[in-house]
């Protein structure tokens, strides 16, 4: 169960659950402004934030609507709605402008602070996998001759080594175990390497480094990266986003066939 704390009377108060939280704030130890946190290192941050914590909205916008809504019940009903609307933002719907910092909703279309369009525009974009065709098959086609063809060399190799007479079956079974080690510790390289890669969109280039150079290939396997780029800034993109995280453009990946 996940265990809260939050200021109170000048110390920390806690660990609580989330129903004894919302006991708190029925009882009024609470309120919006109070500094929780979540887990012991978790970091502060407003009760308001906490989702599922207040049954309504609140705020001091609230507060104030409320109390001029018994003042003056014939106030402006366009008025009230976009008092409303204000109360009801919370800081989960809200990102920084890339340029100024402001905190602004991410439905907004510009900054109102300095203007920056967040999403001027949607790309269409191509993507065609990490390579062409013809490379994969050329390289599969490698990868499987290399798997089969190596520890058969690796087992004659050891063979050749051992001096020939009456040890032969001895020999035999120290060469097939030295290729059946050499055939883990390759499939173990491989699926390194294809980790390594998988992050920056280049599992299967990760795979073939992991494959025939063994460890050296998974630490270069570190330095490819076949991410796409966001056609708008070109900065690099996680994977293929519904848009960029830096300059807000909408992308529409169209994949595609790759022969060059």
């Amino acid at each position: 169960m996940t265990s809260w704390y939050y200021q109170h009377s000048g110390g920390v108060a806690g660990p609580v659950s989330l129903d004894e939280l919302r006991a708190r704030v029925d009882a009024g130890e609470i309120d919006a402004d109070t500094p929780t946190r979540e887990g012991p290192d978790g970091p502060w941050r407003p009760a308001a934030s906490v989702e599922g914590l207040f049954p309504t909205p609140v705020g001091p916008g609230l507060a104030a609507l409320a109390e001029e809504g018994a003042e003056d019940s014939e106030a402006p009903a366009d008025r009230i709605e976009e008092q409303e609307h204000l109360v009801r933002r919370s800081p989960l719907t809200l990102r920084p402008c890339a340029d100024c910092g402001k905190m602004v909703s991410r439905h907004a279309r510009e900054c109102p602070e300095c203007g920056r369009a967040f999403r001027a525009s949607t790309f269409e974009v191509p993507y065609a996998g990490e390579h062409p065709i013809p490379v994969w098959a050329f390289f599969t086609v490698l990868a499987v001759a290399f798997f089969v063809v190596s520890p058969l060399l690796v087992h004659r190799l050891v063979l050749s080594v051992f001096p020939q007479g009456p040890g032969d079956e001895m020999a035999s079974q120290v060469a097939i175990v030295v290729a059946g080690c050499y055939v883990f510790s390759m499939l173990g390289c491989a699926g390194l390497g294809g980790a390594v890669g998988a992050p920056r969109m280049a599992y299967f280039t990760g795979l073939l480094l992991g494959l025939f150079f063994g460890p050296l290939g998974v630490f270069a396997a570190f330095a490819i990266d076949k991410r796409p780029h966001c056609p708008n800034c070109y900065d690099r993109l996680n994977g293929l986003a519904r848009e960029c995280p830096s300059c807000h453009s909408g992308l529409n990946w169209v994949l595609t066939r790759r022969w060059y």
